[in-house]
């Protein structure tokens, strides 16, 4: 079956998912906090696109603080703003009139952003006051990521909308991911909304290929096998491995000046906490909690490093969040 996405339809679609699926999260509630806003969906983008709401409208109200009095540029200044806001992101309490148009708008991107990511783009430029800022998008991209490196990858402080809409049509799109409609839908519980979604034709069938009737190849000769050489083992890279390259010519002084005597997941910020949850965690906040709890009974590093490895099955090791995650061991044991 090939299906074409209905663009006309998915404000209208994304807003019947987004009902139900607030119906069902404030049956019990009247107000949610962040961390079940991070799981509130069965989709990893639609998730990260609820955070990317919330970050975003921070640094909007931020950018408005000017006074005749105070410096609210000034380095200190700027440094105690991340702070409060690494605060604020741990207690976050938000009811269904104010999330109901956040997630809707999450729902609408994920929809085009797996389907038409054009579609997408053009859209959230059009949301951007500098288009330039599209750039702060690609941390919360899940969907078609490769693709979007690629252009992220491009964009400079001057470029424009029509420049950076060219630069997306020069792309090469064998990076673009296929994704099912059927299993995307059923992520957010909301098959029977497939036809309203999706244009369904059904596929042409292939056209018979003739038959070609080949001579009869002629029996080769056996050669002689020759002898091949033992291959050497390679051993995979763990956390200890990869924090011994990175922590090189690091003073004790600097180790001391980060450390964190509180609890893991106490230290964490909300999107720090998504991070990890998705990308190393697979989307279960159990395991990450579960992970945390062992390693916050370390005795030291090392040892936080051992047990950390323990729920390592195929990191990157070379990937932002195992550098985080790193870096998070760093502050709490170095």
């Amino acid at each position: 079956m090939l299906y074409q996405l209905k663009q006309s339809e998915v404000a209208a679609v994304s807003q019947k998912i987004g009902e139900t699926i607030c119906d069902k999260t404030f049956q019990n509630y009247t107000k949610i906090d962040g961390e079940h806003l991070i799981s509130l969906t069965n989709s990893r983008q639609v998730n990260s696109f609820i955070i990317r709401s919330l970050f975003t409208q921070w640094r909007k109200e931020v950018e408005k603080l000017e006074s005749p009095y105070f410096d609210f540029k000034h380095e200190k200044v700027q440094e105690a703003l991340k702070n409060f806001m690494n605060v604020l992101s741990n207690h976050i309490s938000i009811d269904r009139a104010n999330l109901q148009p956040i997630l809707n708008r999450a729902i609408a991107d994920t929809i085009l952003i797996s389907f038409e990511p054009k579609a997408f783009l053009e859209s959230v430029l059009d949301r951007s006051p500098k288009p330039q800022d599209f750039k702060l998008q690609f941390k919360y991209i899940k969907n078609n990521r490769e693709l979007f490196k690629d252009l992220v990858d491009q964009i400079g402080d001057f470029d424009t909308k029509a420049s950076i809409l060219q630069a997306y049509d020069e792309l090469g799109k064998s990076d673009k991911e296929d994704i099912d409609p059927k299993t995307f839908m059923e992520k957010l519980n909301s098959e029977a909304l497939l036809n309203d979604l999706f244009e369904v034709k059904e596929e042409p069938k292939p056209e018979p290929e003739p038959v070609v009737v080949e001579a009869p190849a002629e029996v080769a000769k056996p050669k002689p096998q020759s002898v091949e050489k033992p291959v050497e083992e390679k051993h995979s890279t763990t956390l200890n491995d990869r924090f011994e390259s990175s922590s090189k010519g690091q003073t004790l002084a600097e180790k001391l000046q980060r450390k964190v005597n509180k609890s893991i997941e106490a230290s964490l910020t909300l999107n720090e906490k998504f991070m990890f949850q998705n990308n190393l965690f697979h989307g279960d906040n159990a395991k990450m909690k579960q992970a945390f709890a062992a390693i916050d009974q370390a005795e030291s590093l090392q040892d936080a490093l051992n047990k950390a490895n323990t729920f390592n099955d195929g990191w990157d090791m070379d990937s932002e969040e195992v550098e985080a995650f790193m870096g998070v061991l760093e502050r709490r044991f170095a």
